[in-house]
């Protein structure tokens, strides 16, 4: 049962999980994510770390191709999902204009952005897990922070990170096994 799962139960820990310096530059980034892709356990992120290792935050698909797009698209700073302020003022219904410039010049704009570092564009991970917290604090906190990736902590270090995609899956379980058998029913 969902109420019985805690963190221990679903996490993956540190060094399973793709990681990438947060000096790296944003080519790396997407090349690496384009491999973990293939990975069988389609990671949709990659964790950044300091110099330390120490975890920073994460890279998502939407921050990498934000990295690569028009300036306007960049957040203004890293920052919770939620809370990115954009630096284009004045957005209006007609987004098909705007895709227009973008398309104008896409090549060259991604290859001279390839060369910052990831630090500009992650997501920061205010909140951590413990191995015995329910999975229902997980859940809560990634709704409410918008974020796909907790970091778990024991003793004050990083040991991995529950993933929002394995919270899905354990949902999921658990929908099949009630939902199923009333279905067959039918």
């Amino acid at each position: 049962m969902l109420d019985e799962l805690h963190v221990s139960d679903i996490y993956i820990t540190i060094e399973n999980y793709p990681n990438i310096s947060q000096d790296a530059p944003i080519g790396h980034a997407i090349y690496m994510m384009h491999h973990v892709l293939e990975d069988k356990h389609k990671f949709r992120s990659i964790l950044v770390l300091d110099d330390d290792d120490h975890l920073k935050g994460y890279l998502s698909l939407k921050d990498l191709i934000r990295a690569v797009g028009p300036d306007y698209l960049h957040k203004k700073r890293p920052d919770v999902k939620g809370n990115q302020p954009f630096n284009f003022e004045g957005l209006n219904q007609d987004l098909s204009a705007l895709s227009l410039i973008w398309q104008e010049g896409f090549s060259l704009k991604l290859h001279e952005e390839l060369h910052k570092p990831v630090a500009d564009y992650l997501t920061l991970i205010e909140d951590q897990v413990r191995l015995d917290d329910p999975i229902a604090k997980c859940l809560y906190i990634m709704l409410f922070r918008d974020v796909l990736i907790l970091p778990v902590v024991e003793e004050e270090c990083v040991i991995g990170v529950v993933r929002l995609v394995d919270l899905f899956d354990c949902i999921a379980d658990n929908v099949e096994k009630v939902w199923l058998p009333d279905r067959e029913s039918v």
